[in-house]
C-alpha cells in the first residue's frame, strides 16, 4: 500500500488513469462520429443513452473518481519534483520544464473540460432545449457561446484538443520511459500505438468540429 504512495506508484496511478480517460475518449468519438451520419442516428443514439441513465451515472461516477486521482497525483508529483529540482543541476532543467508545461497544459484541459460539461453535457442532462422542435443534434449546432455552430467557441475547442493531443503524447512518452520501455525494445511499437491516442483520435474531434463550422454537419 505504501508503495501507491511513493513517486513511482504515483506515476503508475497517473499512467493507469490516463489510459482509463484515452479510452473513454475513444468512446465518446465513437458516439460522435454519429453525426456524420445525420441528426436521426445521433439522436436515437444519445435517446438509448438516455434509456440507461442509472447505468451512465454510475460510470460518470467513476470517470469523476478516475480523473480527480489523475489530477491530484500529478499535482502532487509535480510540487514534489519542482522542490527536488531546487537541489539538482541545470541539466536536468528540461525534466523540470515538462512538468511544468505538462501543468499548464492540464490547467487548460481542464478548463476546457469544465466549459464542456457547463453548456453540452448541463443542457442535454437537464433538457434545456430552445422550444420542443429542437434535438439533441441540434444543441451540438447552436450558434452560441458554449456549442459547436459558436465559431469562437469552435476555435477555442480546436485550441484545447490540440493542448489535449500534446497532454496525451507527453503523458504516454514520459510513463513508456518510467516504466523502461524503449522505442528499440520489443514493445517499443507502444510508442507508435499511442498516436491513436495523442494524434488519432484529437484530429478526429476537430474533424468534427470543422465539419459544422463548414456545414458538412448541419
Amino acid at each position: 500500500m505504501k508503495f501507491l504512495f511513493s513517486s513511482l506508484g504515483k506515476k503508475l496511478q497517473i499512467a493507469f488513469s490516463g489510459l482509463l480517460l484515452c479510452f473513454f475518449l475513444m468512446m465518446h468519438l465513437i458516439n460522435n462520429m454519429a453525426l456524420f451520419i445525420g441528426p436521426e442516428v445521433f439522436n436515437k443514439m444519445v435517446a438509448t443513452l438516455e434509456s440507461i441513465k442509472p447505468i451512465i451515472r454510475v460510470m460518470e461516477a467513476g470517470l469523476l473518481i478516475i480523473l480527480v486521482m489523475h489530477i491530484g497525483n500529478a499535482l502532487q508529483l509535480t510540487f514534489l519534483n519542482r522542490k527536488a529540482s531546487q537541489n539538482k543541476y541545470s541539466n536536468q532543467k528540461t525534466s523540470s520544464l515538462n512538468s511544468r508545461t505538462m501543468a499548464v497544459s492540464g490547467t487548460i484541459v481542464l478548463l476546457f473540460f469544465i466549459i464542456h460539461l457547463r453548456y453540452l453535457w448541463y443542457t442535454y442532462q437537464a433538457h434545456l432545449f430552445i422550444d420542443e422542435n429542437e434535438t439533441y443534434y441540434d444543441v451540438i449546432l447552436r450558434n452560441d457561446w458554449g456549442y459547436l455552430g459558436h465559431t469562437p467557441t469552435a476555435i477555442f475547442y480546436i485550441l484545447a484538443i490540440m493542448f489535449i493531443a500534446f497532454h496525451i503524447k507527453h503523458g504516454f512518452q514520459s510513463a513508456l520511459k518510467t516504466f523502461g520501455v524503449l522505442k528499440q525494445s520489443r514493445i517499443g511499437f507502444l510508442y507508435g500505438l499511442s498516436f491513436i491516442f495523442w494524434g488519432f483520435i484529437p484530429a478526429m474531434f476537430i474533424v468534427i468540429i470543422i465539419s459544422i463550422q463548414t456545414g458538412i454537419i448541419n
